[in-house]
């Protein structure tokens, strides 16, 4: 009787375990691709702010490609893309390839707000 409790508590116990690493693991895809859109948002407002005939948007981010912002479309843990342009802003999309749901920046020239 005493070995059915046992194995009874130690199930449950790894369950809760492996429920508590997934939520660990997720969080820290969101962490890591919070980051590289952080990187790419300050690229982008760098980009805005240097003159046309530099290479810049000229105070603008209508043009900007992720070429632009030094990221690739895909990395390891999720693809990129910018989904809208403005004079004023750009909103840049991750989208986890671990089926997480995708994260949207909305970047200006002086703040970045998720979505």
């Amino acid at each position: 009787m005493l070995l059915l409790i046992v194995t009874v508590i130690v199930g449950i116990m790894t369950v809760v375990a492996i429920f508590v690493f997934d939520g660990a693991r997720d969080e820290g895809f969101k962490d890591l691709i919070r980051q590289d859109v952080l990187e790419a948002a300050s690229i982008g407002q760098m980009y805005y702010k240097k003159p046309s005939m530099l290479g810049g948007g000229g105070e603008s981010f209508a043009n900007i490609t992720l070429f632009d912002i030094q990221l690739d479309s895909s990395s390891v843990i999720s693809t990129f893309e910018i989904t809208e342009t403005a004079q004023n802003y750009f909103k840049l999309t991750a989208t986890p390839l671990s089926g997480l749901e995708p994260l949207t920046a909305v970047v200006y020239v002086d703040q970045l707000v998720w979505e």
